[in-house]
């Protein structure tokens, strides 16, 4: 497509008339002034972003297991919790600047809300050189405004942060393959694929798979991008290989075992995912994960259609005519923002943005055998850029602008009662366990000691002691307890419930806890 050139004619004649220059007021600024205003607005919702988070979310949210693994690799102060294979040491480096120096879990929450932010604004900014005006922070909005994204955003836990390098790694992609592209949209692309790499190398080849294939569209094939794109997964995935090799005996080998632990194969788990929008954070046995709640399945069929509807609309838009008046050429302002010389069509953007949120789906819905809502955070990411297309149109009618409007406060509604049931559940949890290590530090278990049974890993990060989980009780215990006490470590088991959860604990001595737990001393 042919842009009108926005250069002001020097002939004296040219542009007298003042409704001309009124028209063409804005096309005459430099390219980084059309953004100049969806940079404000997409500043003012990552500074709401990150205060609902520290009004509503973080406040006394103690930490989840899978934090306390990440977590305590780096915090000196603990025991370093089991790292198995499937994880990765991306979040681990996040949080190493605070838990290097504290292990004050405030002090988490408060770093995690502000980083969050950045990454939020930083990742959905890369956009605005692509697509300036409001659709961009309309799309930052939409996906922030999820409980998913408020909840996971002070937590120790990579899925958000894969989904902020998606959205910038598809961003600079867009930037790279322009004619004009310098160095830089190459080396943006490169630095957000080896970050999505480090947090979960697998994700990283679902990202890199539809990029890579988009180079072979005409006008994208861009010697630079492909470059970005395998710098970035070699220097992604070079921590992992190593550790591949130091601990698990090979990349093959860590392999195997991270399938073996993930239950990857073929599967189908769409249905969990359904009814894991309603708020359990994981939808594997032995947790209950519950029924379908309509208003989540509307929802979740309401995306894709609007992801559709915007696509549409990025169409229409690319296809809007300009107009010409003498000397001045002048590009019509249109919904999704003023076209720029150079710029990529909205459509294509709208395109591989959606290819590429689906694609990051595909393992997790196929090909893992259970289900957690924070895995599609990186599609709803992505997809919230169609969608923001969709919703966002100055020009509709009343009736269909106050349908959206309906629409959008629907969105917050739902999500911020799943939002207040989510974390008042996690608070009631995350308290106990708190409560639980506060009294076994009543009863003098100090280090060395080894905490063993029910949430054992959350009780034993806040003690400074070994934890050894159990999902469900054996017919006797492991190794690594019953060897613990010959090497100088205290053993307590910790349950919640009325009876003993298993025969070998009779002999062990008994305590009563708060709130209905128990604990069972080995001697």
């Amino acid at each position: 497509m042919r842009y009108a050139s926005t250069r002001r004619s020097a002939r004296p004649g040219a542009g007298s008339g003042a409704k001309n220059r009124a028209v063409g007021s804005n096309e005459t600024q430099p390219p980084w002034r059309h953004g100049a205003a969806g940079r404000a607005w997409l500043v003012l919702v990552a500074v709401g972003y990150a205060a609902v988070q520290l009004v509503a979310v973080a406040p006394g949210m103690g930490l989840g297991w899978d934090e306390v693994v990440y977590v305590s690799q780096v915090d000196p102060r603990v025991p370093a919790t089991e790292f198995i294979a499937p994880r990765a040491r991306g979040i681990t480096l996040l949080v190493a600047p605070v838990a290097l120096v504290t292990s004050s879990t405030e002090a988490l929450r408060v770093y995690l809300c502000l980083l969050s932010a950045l990454g939020l604004y930083a990742s959905f900014g890369v956009w605005l050189r692509v697509r300036p005006g409001p659709v961009v922070p309309v799309a930052a909005l939409l996906f922030a405004s999820t409980w998913l994204a408020l909840f996971y955003g002070n937590e120790a836990m990579p899925n958000l942060w894969v989904a902020f390098g998606a959205v910038a790694a598809t961003g600079f992609f867009l930037r790279c393959v322009r004619p004009e592209a310098g160095r830089g949209p190459a080396a943006g692309l490169a630095v957000s694929v080896a970050a999505v790499a480090l947090l979960r190398p697998p994700d990283s080849v679902w990202l890199v798979l539809p990029l890579a294939l988009a180079l072979a569209r005409p006008g994208w094939r861009c010697r630079r991008a492909g470059i970005a794109l395998v710098a970035g997964l070699v220097v992604g995935w070079a921590d992992w290989i190593v550790e591949a090799y130091v601990r698990f005996g090979g990349p093959a080998a860590r392999w195997h075992a991270a399938g073996a632990a993930n239950e990857t194969g073929l599967h189908v788990s769409l249905l969990d995912h359904v009814r894991a929008l309603d708020g359990p954070l994981l939808c594997r046995p032995p947790a209950d994960c519950g029924p379908v709640v309509t208003a989540w399945l509307l929802w979740l069929i309401a995306v894709p259609a609007l992801a559709l509807l915007g696509l549409y609309a990025a169409r229409r838009h690319d296809r809007a005519p300009t107009t010409r008046h003498r000397a001045h050429p002048v590009t019509v302002l249109h919904p999704g923002g003023p076209r720029v010389p150079g710029g990529v069509p909205g459509l294509a953007g709208c395109v591989l943005a959606a290819v590429c949120g689906l694609a990051m789906a595909v393992p997790y819905a196929f090909l893992v055998g259970y289900a957690a809502p924070r895995f599609l955070l990186p599609a709803y990411a992505l997809l919230a850029l169609p969608v923001a297309h969709a919703v966002w149109s100055p020009g509709r009618r009343p009736v269909l602008a106050g349908l959206v409007a309906a629409g959008v406060v629907a969105q917050v509604v739902l999500q911020g009662i799943t939002l207040d049931k989510v974390v008042t559940g996690g608070l009631a949890r995350r308290g106990a366990d708190g409560r639980v290590a506060r009294a076994l530090l009543a009863m003098d278990v100090r280090p060395p000691c080894l905490v063993y049974g029910e949430r054992a890993v959350m009780i034993a990060y806040r003690m400074g002691c070994h934890g050894y989980p159990v999902l469900s009780w054996p017919a006797e215990p492991p190794s690594q307890v019953r060897g613990a006490p010959a090497a100088g470590t205290r053993v307590v088991a910790v349950d919640r419930g009325g009876q003993t959860p298993a025969p070998f604990l009779r002999p062990w001595e008994a305590a009563g806890m708060p709130r209905r737990w128990h604990a069972y001393e080995l001697r």
